[in-house]
């Protein structure tokens, strides 16, 4: 009977140690793949431009690098709804990071400091500041990492003055009209022109950033304004639409067009001298480098508040894409899309 009685007391041991050893590995291996995959939100502006597009495909690149989920979520340029998908995103609790492009850096601002940051959130802005920060990351949150600041833009008109010193009217076309890129186009170009005298500016025209809608308001622009001198685009994708009005209405080489992207069309459109330059843009190091500074954050490692574009290693010294230095940029592997 004892005999019996120490064997079954071993076997209930053996099984309790089992057991536990079973529980205590299971919980502490689901605490680690719940503490190492982090779920990111990445709020782009839009999806229905190849610069936005690029965006996205890089975001979901890196964050498969890193071992991170990701939801991408479209602004469609409306920054009512971009507001909407912060406030819903808090709401679900289930995010640890929030890459944000935002629509209109203000709107968001109260969002991000009273919801977003309260939850412990993680925030990384990227092309338009939030909360009217310049050349900085907003209060509270990790970094901005900049394109399209008024700077950018007021350096942009300056260039443009200095190669035409002349001056003359120029034409200005943009985005959406409460975009902060248009927005900060326009304070670029209210800084460097609206007191110049020897120029005239015809618009602002706001755009769905589309080819076709450039294509007509330049067409308007020219007919009205047969004297014009240069016109500025803001966006490759509709600087496409401005070559064609200017080359239907047989103005090539009078009209000069100065353009923001930098894709592969304005890389060739500067070749054969449809445009005069374009500046460059980087959708990818612009997702890589603020979701660098998520991930660094995360690994309590160091990361900057600041990252501007312009200045960015890969370029040849200058933003700035013309004929005599196309070849430099080609040799650093650009445009990127």
């Amino acid at each position: 009977m004892k005999k019996w009685l120490t064997v079954c007391l071993l076997v209930f041991a053996v099984l309790l140690a089992a057991c536990s050893s079973t529980d205590d590995s299971g919980s502490s291996d689901d605490k680690q793949s719940s503490d190492d995959q982090k779920t990111l939100a990445f709020f782009s502006a839009g999806a229905s431009n190849n610069y936005l597009q690029t965006g996205i495909k890089e975001a979901e690149k890196v964050a498969k690098e890193y071992g991170w989920k990701i939801e991408i979520f479209d602004g469609g340029f409306d920054p009512l709804k971009q507001l909407n998908q912060l406030q819903n995103a808090v709401a679900q609790k289930k995010f640890d990071a929030f890459l944000i492009e935002a629509v209109d850096g203000n709107q968001l601002c109260d969002m991000v400091q009273s919801s977003v940051l309260p939850a412990n959130i993680a925030v990384s802005a990227i092309n338009i500041e939030l909360c009217g920060a310049v050349d900085d990351a907003a209060e509270g949150t990790l970094t901005f990492v900049g394109g399209q600041g008024v700077n950018v833009y007021q350096d942009i008109y300056k260039d443009i003055v200095a190669n035409n010193p002349d001056g003359g009217k120029i034409a200005i076309i943009g985005g959406p009209s409460t975009g902060t890129p248009y927005l900060n186009n326009i304070k670029g170009m209210e800084l460097e022109m609206a007191n110049n005298d020897k120029w005239q500016i015809i618009g602002p025209y706001s755009t769905d950033y589309t080819a076709n809608q450039a294509f007509q308001v330049t067409q308007n622009a020219l007919q009205a304004h047969p004297d014009l001198k240069v016109i500025f685009s803001n966006y490759s994708g509709m600087s496409a639409g401005v070559v064609e009005a200017v080359n239907a209405a047989g103005k090539k080489g009078k009209v000069k067009i100065y353009d923001f992207g930098g894709d592969e069309w304005s890389f060739e459109a500067v070749r054969n001298g449809d445009i005069e330059q374009t500046v460059i843009m980087l959708p990818k190091e612009e997702v890589q480098k603020g979701m660098e500074a998520i991930k660094n954050h995360f690994e309590g490692k160091d990361y900057q508040s600041f990252y501007d574009l312009t200045q960015e290693e890969i370029l040849p010294g200058t933003p700035y894409v013309n004929k005599n230095n196309i070849a430099d940029f080609e040799t650093k592997g650009l445009p990127e899309y």
